[in-house]
């Protein structure tokens, strides 16, 4: 993001001489110069290149640009020292890598006997929290500190990712719909366990079925039992890939005024880019308490979705 508002006030700025008030109107039709006999084509001692950039971009391209997948490049963006074919897989395994090192630091911290402080301390309280207060009374007390890892894992995964998403030239991997579908094929996985390690597969389809239900509403209620187990983790996939992907656009919709105001008047984009600047930090701000409940809300229903499987009786 850090990158994109440098390039937004550096478009923002005034240029010289004529140049100062940019026209409203496109690209295509602000050319100074007379019209050639092709109009399709580049003007004197300017390579197509050089054309295209002259124009303001589509605030919609940078909009994709920033909240899509894209190649990571490390070094000068004419000769880059590497390039990487996937951003946000990088950082999907960077959150992964930081969440083990967590754990593992976590897990040192009770060696010799010694009360946890600092990141074990942390650990124990948010893990505990992911025990006491999610897995316990969703899903029951024999089952619930069985899939407490599990849900650990949720947890923390979908928290580091979030906030790994919010640094600067970082990439939010959970805003991918392949990963969030990944997650929620995990859930679906152990929802399904939860129902046939308790009761076999004969019983586990047999409690999908309302107990006391007329025969004549079984040809209905058969399907809408057996869709209902993929819609579960349907919604999971398409909540969190929402949820995480609006922070971000909303970020660089505001981010973007800057470019837009400066289009029509110089005047006019600076005056925004305070006005912008501020309204993004806010959202930016708002978004690490959205990583905290998006986390939250996919490992809680996570568990409420393997306990109607675990008992569902209740």
């Amino acid at each position: 993001m850090s990158a994109l508002l440098l390039a937004l006030l550096l478009q923002a700025a005034p240029g010289h001489g004529a140049e100062a008030v940019a026209s409203p109107l496109p690209a295509a039709t602000q050319g100074t110069h007379a019209p050639t006999a092709d109009p399709g084509a580049p003007e004197a001692g300017t390579t197509p290149e050089h054309a295209a950039e002259a124009g303001p971009e589509d605030p919609s391209a940078v909009i994709m640009h920033h909240v899509t997948d894209v190649p990571l490049t490390i070094g000068p963006a004419a000769a880059p020292w590497l390039v990487l074919p996937s951003k946000h897989l990088v950082f999907f395994l960077a959150a992964a890598a930081l969440v083990i090192v967590f754990a593992q630091l976590a897990v040192r911290s009770y060696r010799g006997g010694t009360i946890p402080r600092g990141i074990g301390a942390a650990v124990e309280g948010l893990v505990i929290f992911v025990r006491d207060d999610i897995a316990e009374p969703s899903i029951g007390h024999g089952d619930g500190r069985r899939f407490t890892p599990l849900l650990c894992s949720f947890f923390f995964f979908i928290l580091v990712a979030a906030l790994l998403g919010l640094m600067p030239f970082a990439a939010t991997s959970t805003g991918n719909l392949a990963v969030t579908m990944g997650l929620a094929l995990v859930s679906f996985a152990a929802q399904q366990y939860a129902g046939l390690s308790r009761y076999g597969l004969v019983g586990h389809f047999k409690n999908l079925i309302p107990p006391g239900l007329p025969l004549l509403l079984l040809p209905i209620m058969i399907p809408v039992e057996i869709l209902s187990m993929f819609t579960k983790p349907f919604a999971l996939m398409i909540r969190l890939f929402a949820n995480m992907l609006a922070g971000h656009m909303v970020i660089t919709t505001l981010l973007l005024l800057i470019s837009l105001m400066g289009q029509m008047s110089w005047l006019g984009g600076v005056a925004m880019a305070p006005v912008s600047i501020l309204l993004a930090l806010f959202i930016m701000f708002l978004e690490v308490l959205v990583a905290f409940i998006q986390a939250y809300i996919f490992t809680l229903l996570s568990a409420i979705f393997i306990g109607m499987y675990a008992h569902p009786a209740h």
